[in-house]
């Protein structure tokens, strides 16, 4: 287990940013943002303790247990323990986003072999400066495979991706009548108010 992990951070290292990353301006500053703070942690300097998690796992996952304090839709510290956790997690990638409020790559990922109706997760990759290089391979994969990336981005097939960063709960979506998978979170496939953001890594491993 071990060494497919430190072999995954080795891989993203050695990924070519070969593309520049896209020209965005948020519609919201980054210091309004919500819970900003824990969107744009900056990545550990050695090697993290680092979790192999599933999609599945993520969707079965319960709430953050901070989820019902006062200020969990806006705080700037972590709600829960699995916040500060590193994970890593494979899926199938089917819709690219470009959120215009704080210029992130929203990626919406199912199972390894999912179908397009599968449950999904949202990872996703801020558009700071530590983040650039994750944003640039995520780019110069989806031109290897074809694909044009637009603000609303929905692909025909799916590509596989694996990524790395910490546990975010998105409180902000929060819902008492779908707690599982709140409100306007992504789209309907989307089954979990749990993401990994920031991710500062991605590569593309074979399909197979």
């Amino acid at each position: 287990m071990r060494r497919v992990i430190l072999g995954f951070l080795f891989a993203v290292l050695c990924v070519s940013a070969a593309r520049a990353d896209i020209t965005c301006t948020p519609t919201q500053p980054l210091a309004q943002q919500n819970r900003t703070r824990m969107k744009h942690r900056t990545p550990p300097q050695q090697n993290p303790g680092v979790q192999l998690i599933t999609v599945t796992e993520i969707v079965a996952s319960p709430p953050a247990v901070g989820v019902n304090s006062p200020g969990s839709r806006t705080s700037a510290q972590p709600i829960d323990p699995r916040e500060t956790s590193v994970f890593t997690l494979k899926g199938d990638l089917w819709v690219v986003n470009i959120e215009p409020n704080d210029c992130d790559f929203h990626l919406e990922v199912s199972e390894v072999g999912g179908s397009v109706n599968s449950d999904r997760v949202i990872v996703e990759i801020p558009q700071t400066a530590p983040f650039v290089p994750a944003r640039n391979a995520l780019l110069s994969g989806l031109h290897a495979a074809g694909v044009t990336l637009h603000a609303r981005t929905t692909l025909t097939h799916a590509i596989r991706i694996q990524v790395l960063g910490f546990g975010f709960y998105d409180a902000w979506h929060v819902s008492t009548t779908n707690p599982q998978r709140g409100n306007h979170h992504g789209s309907p496939q989307v089954g979990s108010l749990w993401e990994i953001h920031p991710v500062w890594a991605i590569i593309f491993p074979a399909s197979s």
